[in-house]
């Protein structure tokens, strides 16, 4: 990031007071920028003990298989984002009955 997107001055990465993480800071306004990870959900869609995958048509990982998923919007749950995705990238309308598991993926802020 190199300037503030509330009044477009310079920003500098520095520790606010109160904070213990570098973060963009405004060098006119003071704004302080944060940027946290993206909330990754998905779901495995069963069918007739058949299990559907979607491949991959654009990068990272294109052409590859994949259980359905993508980064949640804003406003929606966990669950809903996984049926929104399901419909968007395979054209399947799900009932999401409960939580499979969950993944921690720092390294790459996820």
């Amino acid at each position: 990031m190199k300037f503030c997107s509330s009044c477009g001055s310079n920003v500098e990465l520095s520790i606010p007071p109160g904070d213990n993480r570098q973060r963009f800071v405004c060098t006119s306004c003071g704004e302080i920028h944060y940027q946290n990870p993206k909330l990754v959900t998905g779901c495995i869609p069963e069918w007739k003990d058949r299990v559907l995958l979607c491949r991959r048509a654009i990068e990272p990982r294109y052409g590859l298989w994949t259980l359905p998923a993508g980064f949640m919007e804003n406003e929606e749950s966990a669950q809903q984002g996984a049926a929104r995705e399901t419909l968007e990238e395979a054209n399947a309308r799900v009932s999401i009955e409960q939580l499979y598991t969950t993944f921690n993926l720092p390294h790459i802020s996820q």
